[in-house]
């Protein structure tokens, strides 16, 4: 399809807008000619992770089932922070009222599906679904899960989440959670630094490949090397520590994500997972993260933030009064498979 052109130069970079089928589109490019991705992107969505048995071999959903499926949420959560407590509890409380101490003032999720329409982030495979777990990774986070049950004889025991140097949305991958589904990227000629609000992750991406580095270097968010591809920068890690658990991946797993400018107000990001240790086949997401003037704010969570110590002294007291506990994880816990 042949475009039409118009190059607006700007003192900062330089918009490239043009005319498709679907209308006028802009990417902002540096004086260099590559897109521009900088700024700070907004990655909440009600679109599920994994499609929904109901919708079947459906990708993508109408505009009116968006519509209907986004009032549903909202007419959700307006009750639910409407509900009396203390009336609706009557001393019907379980242990899950203890472990979560968040409540839907915390929980920032977002209300809008993903502009593309998908019936799932999963597009690969085709049935919207992350691939069975082989075996030999199920029993390597079952080891995990042992862990962090028993009372811990020091930080070590504890996840890498409660420890606050790695988890939860912030990746590598960068996947929508409960809350903090912002980030900020900042690009030169060079690198691409990518900054997640959630437990202020970052990484520094050089833009020129290079090799991986060798075997025996691993690091908490691995490797990572970029490349351009065309208008998508390409981003592949490797060489993650013996801590990597995403969706039960391992240290081996090679993770490639795309980013590609599709206008000024849209970023598309995707991934590929392949990771012969946890799965049989790779597998791949995408979402649309959107510009957003909204800041990043530090997440005050740290290697031996005032929870740990807390946590060490409540096993120190139960082992002094001879107490064996072995029920360190929260009711809710359920390991991602």
């Amino acid at each position: 399809m042949v475009m039409r052109t118009v190059v607006i130069r700007m003192a900062l970079g330089i918009v490239v807008a043009g005319w498709s089928a679907t209308g006028w589109s802009e990417v902002p490019r540096l004086a260099s000619g590559k897109p521009d991705l900088q700024g700070n992107w907004d990655f909440r969505t009600l679109t599920p992770f994994e499609r929904p048995g109901r919708f079947g071999d459906r990708e993508f959903l109408t505009d009116e089932e968006i519509a209907g499926w986004e009032e549903a949420v909202r007419v959700g959560r307006e009750r639910a922070a409407n509900v009396d407590f203390d009336e609706a509890a009557k001393g019907q409380g379980t242990q899950g009222d203890v472990d979560v101490g968040y409540n839907s003032y915390y929980i920032d999720q977002g209300s809008k599906h993903s502009s593309t329409k998908r019936t799932s982030q999963v597009i690969d495979p085709p049935n919207g679904r992350v691939p069975q777990v082989k075996p030999a990774a199920g029993e390597r986070m079952g080891r995990m899960i042992a862990l962090q049950a028993r009372s811990p004889e020091g930080p070590e025991d504890r996840s890498i989440t409660d420890r606050c140097i790695k988890g939860f949305n912030a990746g590598p991958p960068m996947v929508n959670g409960a809350y903090n589904n912002i980030m900020q990227i900042v690009q030169t000629d060079d690198h691409v630094v990518v900054l997640v609000e959630m437990v202020n992750d970052h990484r520094v991406i050089p833009t020129s490949g290079g090799e991986q580095l060798p075997e025996n270097m691993r690091f908490w968010k691995g490797d990572s090397r970029g490349v351009w591809d065309g208008d998508t920068f390409v981003v592949t890690t490797t060489n993650f520590n013996e801590h990597q658990n995403y969706r039960l991946t391992g240290p081996d797993m090679t993770l490639t994500e795309y980013f590609t400018r599709l206008d000024v107000d849209t970023l598309e990001y995707k991934f590929t997972v392949d990771d012969s240790f946890a799965y049989d086949r790779p597998w791949t997401a995408v979402v649309n993260m959107e510009r957003t003037d909204d800041l990043v704010y530090e997440y005050a969570c740290h290697e031996g933030n005032y929870s740990m110590p807390l946590m060490l002294r409540g096993a120190r007291k139960k082992e002094m009064a001879g107490v064996v506990d072995e029920t360190w994880l929260p009711s809710w816990y359920q390991p991602r498979r």
